[in-house]
């Protein structure tokens, strides 16, 4: 195993160790260092449909099933 190989071994297993919360909040401050503008985050429910879509849409029916009771709950 090369040295490069060893160093991007050890990189992945730090980067494993961040949280995500840290790691977007660090993301979100390197981009206005360098003066670009942040993406907006993305809400729960388009998450949920992009997820739904993945992978041929094999959870489809599962996780577009959990969004409705979710959202019919909320309104009643």
């Amino acid at each position: 195993m090369s040295e490069r190989d060893k160093a991007l071994k050890i990189l992945r297993a730090v980067r494993q160790k961040i949280d995500p919360d840290v790691l977007a909040r660090a993301q979100r401050a390197a981009l206005v260092q360098i003066g670009q503008k942040p993406p907006e985050p993305e809400n729960e429910a388009s998450r949920l449909f992009k997820l739904a879509l993945e992978n041929g849409g094999k959870r489809r029916v599962e996780i577009l099933r959990e969004l409705e009771r979710k959202f019919r709950h909320k309104l009643n």
